[in-house]
């Protein structure tokens, strides 16, 4: 019977700038990665926004769409009852003084953000 003895390779023993490049190889991988990962974060994030945005915009539309029509029957209902300019004129305030006031208060929250 033979007996099979594995010779045991000496890796050499790295210099101290071959470490370094290692080093430094293993750190400019590393950052690479961090920014292709942060690439596709942001990107994602942006995918998100953006599908959030297109949302906001289509029920803003359609909630437009549905308070005109709501005007449309309200000034229906008065227009016999107190006239036809009454009743137009008693919507716009109805709708354009609460709207204003928003407006405002609005601003205000703005500004105080703004200022800290």
């Amino acid at each position: 019977m033979r007996l099979q003895t594995k010779v045991a390779r000496e890796r050499p023993i790295p210099t101290v700038t071959d470490s370094l490049d290692r080093m430094v190889d293993a750190a400019q991988k590393v950052v690479a990665d961090e920014v292709n990962l942060l690439g596709v974060e942001v990107s994602s994030g942006i995918s998100t926004a953006f599908q959030s945005t297109v949302l906001l915009l289509l029920g803003t539309v359609l909630l437009a769409v549905g308070w005109v029509l709501v005007l449309m029957a309200a000034f229906e209902a008065l227009a016999p009852r107190v006239g036809g300019l009454a009743a137009f004129g008693l919507l716009a305030v109805s709708n354009l003084g609460p709207g204003i006031v928003l407006l405002v208060v609005g601003r205000r929250h703005l500004r105080d953000i703004a200022n800290g």
